[in-house]
């Protein structure tokens, strides 16, 4: 339950604590370095060929290498005496030696490296507090190295995550703004039940906001050094509010030799990019990696400006010591993407009213879309003397700022080690975009208004820039803006500002117990965190006609003379401000954590951890009234902020917990099981409108998740195989949705409702031959609701909207020395869009095609073509507004998945 606070903030206490513990590390850290030996060598594949950012491990000591693109390694200061050394690489099995250091003098070994599939015997360190094998940990997790990444040829984050398991994602929306389901889970899009990571903090402490997908801190590019994406009720004690999973994209780091990639990559649609990354030594103990990449799109839906145009740039440094290691990583994004929303859809439906074929209506193009440059640089008077908004539709979502990150490792000696990062991240977020909201028959639209206008006869539609010579408005239909369809959509222009920032700071201390037969290492502590997100939000409804490109229309209402007796809409608007916000808030979040891996043997694996957590939130909104600023319809009634303010304060503490073994069967196969308690509470976004604690819709209490889950992990040189099953159960999960009432938008919010999800996740490759692989990801679940009631409906024992029970990804890669050849085939059951079920969407397959060429002088070419056939599957139903568009039964708004496009790009690695 809430509790009102009347202390202050913890803000100040947070920044006192970090400064002393960054000093401490600093001290530390200084009188850390120490004089030793070196180690030199190569890492190759069994044909002799150089194997590039492969890590190199002096086992128990903290120093470490990566190998550069010729393959060699160099490690100094490593402490003399016997050791033993490590080799391993993602996509290979490990190799380890035993190497005698003498203190000033040179050692070397050489290692070879066999493929290991599925990646079974790397080190993961994503869901685990420290570094150890996929085999033997009692987790499901997804490695994906950076040549994987480049082989998908992603689209998006979203796009890039459908290759985990357990994961269904919508890339629909374009580059960023997607939707990623975990294991079933309810919830209306984004990321709302997983974390995404960078280098092991929280890209945002909030899995979500309002107009805030994750996604968004997020661009895959040559500074990626892979991903581990972990599932599961584990998750919740490695990440705030996040008992769906844990997706931790991780960077490279400068290794002992120079190396490095450029990279240019065009595509249909105008697409350009350009990728570097350049990584190294700068000099003894120190290492370096920068890159980034800039990208130029014209969108493979036309908007007629350029969909996307920015890009990233990110770097860190490290410098080692004898005993650990000092790292700052440094990003600065810049980027704008275009937000793709619903099309108008013409439907056949069988005699159940299940939906069998789709098309676009009459008129609409396979490529188009309903966001217009007509939307650019808008207008929109403000109440109370504030001049007037600008809406910058080409913006789309933009992100401008950037994050710096503090890491400190040290070996404290005596088994004991410690770890700290430091993160501060400052961002500035806007959403601007043409959202369709209903179709309609243009003259049944407008007769409506004649009919409720006294001494009315008829109207005049016209397109609001469509001028003829003398520059007057065009008639809607006529031939200067002709119409295949007489349909118009009621839709809006919204523009949100939504500013961020966050510091946190996660502290471990880890201390290994050998206990003969038993050795425990176990882990403590802590996690602050406080970020701050202000909204300020300007929706404006408008008129479009429906065609790619639309154009604004307006609707004047005549008497028997012809002469204007009113006018509905004001330059294609029919509502300016139909609903403003203003809003400031801040979370402060207080975690401790601990958990004990202990090794029964060289078998039994018992993992057991915990985690408390306190939040404090706080949140100041605008009070709005009713302002006219005109006299048409479209200016009177328009919503804006009164100048006064009202205020949240409450407070949440929540508990996670999870329990896992894991039984080694053979060196190649292990068995695992795992129960999970987890919780995700209320974000701050809900306390925009739930402003009284005493009011039966306050969001008072946390979701609580039970989560059961147990598989078999196999892996071989030829096979690799993980399957789980899973059983997970939700409870006082939010429903929240837009509706258009009387042509208003509003927010409809209800914290109730249980669920549960039964499940079983397949991963696999499988190589026969030297030249042919398969790499496979299934999912297959059941989702229900147990106890849910909206709206008065009973929607208990219906599916879980938009979540499908069967997901696949297939992909089959032959390859011929440098020449690769890959197909991809993903498919996606069918899913309701709505919770009452009555609304249904067809499953649909996708082919994805890729060719790849590597010459031996570190030259790479590479062509891709992203949904090869051409297919236009919907992967959701417009669930802004699920309602009957008026009489037009068969035509309807939702989303289809991205049309076919061609890339083509060379890459040079040295």
């Amino acid at each position: 339950m809430p509790v009102l606070l009347s202390r202050p903030s913890s803000f100040a206490r947070l920044r006192a604590m970090l400064s002393f513990i960054l000093l401490a590390a600093a001290g530390a850290v200084g009188n850390a370095s120490a004089q030793g030996g070196t180690i030199t060598g190569s890492v190759a594949d069994p044909s002799g060929g150089p194997l590039s950012s492969a890590q190199i491990v002096l086992v128990g000591t903290g120093v470490a290498a990566v190998t550069g693109s010729d393959g060699t390694y160099r490690l100094t200061n490593a402490p003399a005496g016997s050791h033993t050394l490590l080799a391993r690489l993602i996509g290979r099995r490990p190799d380890s030696a035993s190497v005698t250091v003498v203190e000033g003098q040179t050692v070397t070994h050489d290692f070879t490296l066999v493929e290991d599939p599925l990646t079974l015997e790397a080190l993961v360190v994503t869901g685990t507090r420290t570094p150890e094998r996929k085999l033997e940990s009692s987790t499901a997790i997804t490695t994906l190295n950076a040549e994987e990444v480049r082989e998908r040829a992603p689209r998006s984050t979203a796009d890039l995550l459908s290759a985990v398991p357990g994961f269904y994602v919508e890339s629909s929306g374009g580059e960023v703004g997607g939707n990623l389901f975990a294991r079933g889970l309810p919830a209306d899009g984004s990321y709302r039940y997983v974390a995404l990571m960078e280098d092991g903090m929280p890209v945002f402490d909030a899995t979500e906001l309002s107009f805030v997908n994750a996604d968004i801190f997020v661009r895959a590019d040559e500074n990626l050094d892979r991903i581990e994406a972990l599932r599961g009720g584990n998750s919740a004690l490695f990440g705030s509010n996040a008992p769906g999973g844990v997706i931790n994209f991780i960077s490279k780091t400068g290794g002992p030799t120079f190396g490095g990639t450029l990279g240019a990559t065009g595509g249909t649609s105008g697409m350009n990019r350009y990728d570097f990354n350049f990584n190294g030594p700068l000099m003894q103990d120190w290492g370096f990696s920068v890159g980034g990449f800039y990208r130029f799109d014209n969108g493979v839906r036309d908007p007629g400006f350029p969909a996307s145009r920015g890009g990233q740039l990110k770097a860190n440094i490290t410098r080692e010591f004898d005993r650990g290691f000092v790292r700052l990583y440094t990003k600065y994004l810049n980027d704008r993407n275009v937000f793709y929303l619903p099309l108008p859809i013409e439907g056949v439906f069988d005699a159940d009213g299940g939906l069998t074929e789709t098309d676009f209506v009459t008129g609409f193009p396979d490529d188009g879309t309903l966001t217009s440059r007509e939307g650019v640089d808008l207008r929109v008077p403000l109440p109370r003397n504030n001049g007037d908004l600008l809406l910058r539709l080409d913006d789309g979502q933009r992100q401008q700022g950037g994050s710096a990150q503090l890491e400190v490792g040290l070996d404290l000696g005596q088994d004991w080690s410690v770890n700290n990062r430091l993160r501060y991240m400052n961002m500035d977020h806007q959403w601007n975009a043409m959202l369709p909201f209903e179709l309609v028959d243009a003259d049944q639209w407008a007769q409506g208004f004649v009919g409720g206008t006294p001494g009315a006869t008829g109207y005049r539609l016209s397109c609001t820039n469509v001028r003829d010579a003398a520059g007057a408005k065009v008639a809607f239909g006529s031939t200067a803006c002709p119409t295949d369809n007489n349909l118009l959509t009621l839709g809006g222009e919204w523009h949100v500002e939504v500013p961020m920032s966050s510091l946190a700071n996660q502290f471990q201390l880890t201390k290994f117990v050998d206990a003969g037969s038993t050795r425990h290492t176990v882990t403590v502590g802590s996690y602050f965190s406080h970020y701050t997100a202000d909204n300020r939000w300007f929706f404006n409804d408008i008129v479009t006609d429906v065609k790619d490109q639309p154009s604004f229309v307006d609707l004047e209402v005549l008497d028997a003379a012809g002469a204007p007796l009113r006018a509905v809409t004001d330059n294609g608007f029919r509502q300016y401000l139909g609903l403003f916000v203003n809003g400031t808030g801040n979370v402060t979040i207080a975690s401790a954590f601990a958990g004990d891996q202990i090794e029964l043997g060289d078998r039994w694996r018992l993992d057991i951890g915990g985690r408390y957590e306190h939040n404090e939130v706080e949140s100041d909104v605008e009070n709005t009234a009713v302002f006219d600023v005109n006299t048409t319809d479209a200016g009177t009634g328009a919503s804006f902020g009164d100048g006064t303010f009202r205020r949240v304060s409450v407070d949440f503490d929540e508990w996670a917990a999870s329990v896992g073994l894991n039984y080694l069967l053979t060196d190649q196969a292990a068995l695992y099981v795992r129960g999970s308690r987890g919780y995700k509470m209320p974000i701050l976004s809900n306390y925009l409108f739930a402003t009284d604690p005493a009011a039966e819709s306050f969001p008072d209490e946390a979701e609580q998740l039970v989560q059961a889950e147990g598989g078999i992990k196999f892996g071989s040189q030829r096979v690799g195989l993980t399957l789980t099953g899973y059983w997970l159960q939700i409870k006082d999960f939010p429903s929240q949705d837009v509706q258009v009432v009387d042509g208003v938008t509003q927010f409809v919010t209800a914290f109730v409702g249980q669920a549960r999800t039964i499940g079983a996740e397949l991963e696999a490759v499988v190589q026969p031959v030297d030249y042919f692989r398969i790499n496979a990801s299934i999912t297959a679940q059941d989702p229900k609701y147990t106890d849910f009631f909206e709206g008065g409906e009973d929607n208990t024992g219906n599916r879980i909207r938009r979540i499908p029970r069967f997901v696949s990804d297939l992909t089959g890669t032959f390859t011929f020395g440098g020449l690769s050849l890959r197909g991809n085939w993903s498919y996606v059951g069918d899913r309701f869009s709505n919770n009452s079920n009555t609304i249904d969407l067809p499953g649909f397959g996708v082919v994805n095609a890729g060719a790849r060429y590597r010459l031996e002088n570190g030259l790479t070419f590479q062509a891709n073509a992203l949904n090869l056939l051409g297919g236009s599957g919907l992967t959701e139903g417009n669930p802004r507004v699920d309602e009957s568009l008026g009489g037009l039964s068969n035509i309807f708004l939702a989303r289809p998945i991205l049309p076919r496009t061609f890339t083509a790009g060379v890459r040079y690695d040295f």
